[in-house]
């Protein structure tokens, strides 16, 4: 009896991590808001210029494009500062 209690709550536990997990993922699918990319274009031009070409495309852009925007960008803006 107290191992299928056991196992019982280590199920429920199990799929409660897995509940939480699917939402953090799913989150990061949606769309970004307005302040999330004012804050990416904050000091990059690199940024700036790739978020206006997805705009004119009228390309959705995700709180995930954002995080890649960042790591694709950062080495772009420490180049452009050389010049």
């Amino acid at each position: 009896m107290k191992s299928k209690v056991m196992l019982t709550g280590a199920v429920l536990a199990g799929c409660a991590l897995a509940v939480v997990g699917v939402l953090s993922v799913a989150s990061t699918f949606k769309a970004a808001t307005v302040s999330e990319i004012q804050a990416a274009m904050a000091g990059s031009d690199c940024a700036a210029k790739l978020l206006m070409q997805a705009n004119r495309g009228a390309i959705e852009i995700r709180r995930r494009d954002l995080v890649g925007l960042k790591k694709r960008c950062q080495p772009i803006d420490q180049q452009a500062k050389a010049f």
